[in-house]
């Protein structure tokens, strides 16, 4: 399974890079793969959120593999439980080659953007900050992996 997680972010706080290179590292073996893009916010003070969101959704989608499986990460998405994302990740995994999980900017994705994802799936009906949900979507993602491969990080 090749996961990639697209960011719009600009300088990450010290406990975020050490809090994702920590799950990478957990993640990165076998037959999984994860790799963080970051792509730039543009805050373009001329000009509109939503004209700002548009600019970096065209960065987002530029940076897609062809070959993906879109999940836009939005509060009005899907939710799951730890086991069901699991079992998502996995029916997903088995028609695509690869996932890519989309983190919107301070003001979210572009809403063109997030209606062409194949999937939207919510952490949470709070909103939280993007360095948060990088953290949050990276551990879900490692312990989804332990339940699919019976590992017990995951208690029930």
């Amino acid at each position: 399974m090749r996961v990639s997680i697209i960011n719009i972010a600009n300088k990450m706080p010290q406990w975020v890079v050490s809090a994702c290179d920590e799950y990478l590292k957990r993640i990165n073996h076998g037959k999984y793969s994860c790799q963080i893009i970051e792509i730039k916010a543009d805050k373009n003070a001329n000009k509109s959120a939503i004209e700002n969101m548009a600019l970096e959704a065209k960065k987002i989608e530029d940076a897609i593999a062809r070959d993906s499986f879109v999940i836009a990460l939005d509060e009005r998405g899907k939710m799951y439980d730890s086991v069901q994302f699991a079992s998502f990740l996995e029916r997903s995994a088995l028609s695509v080659p690869a996932l890519c999980f989309i983190i919107g900017g301070a003001d979210g994705i572009h809403p063109d953007l997030r209606a062409k994802a194949h999937a939207r799936i919510s952490l949470s009906t709070m909103v939280f900050p993007h360095a948060l949900v990088r953290v949050i979507i990276l551990e879900q993602i490692y312990r989804a992996i332990s339940i699919l491969e019976h590992h017990p990080y995951h208690r029930e």
